[in-house]
């Protein structure tokens, strides 16, 4: 990484391979996080509950979304992210 640094090449993340697995492993974790806080499921524990009617409030709140269609949107959310990942 330094090497190309001194030979004026591009740096980035990709540069140093641990660096460019712990963040695509970081990533990846993330989705998984958030894709079982906003898929409707049985198995959502408190915390991913709450999170999930924060963000249901969020969208009333902040975005004039009705409870309905909050969900909705949440769900659509939740498609593309399983679809992405």
């Amino acid at each position: 990484m330094f090497a190309k640094m001194r030979r004026g090449e591009k740096v980035d993340y990709t540069s140093y391979e641990p660096l460019k697995e712990a963040i695509e492993n970081y990533l990846i974790s993330s989705v998984k996080d958030m894709a079982r806080i906003v898929t409707k499921s049985k198995t959502r524990d408190d915390d991913q509950k709450k999170k999930y009617n924060e963000m249901v409030q969020t969208l009333i709140d902040d975005y004039g979304y009705n409870e309905h269609s909050a969900a909705e949107v949440i769900s659509y959310a939740a498609n593309h992210l399983w679809r992405d990942s």
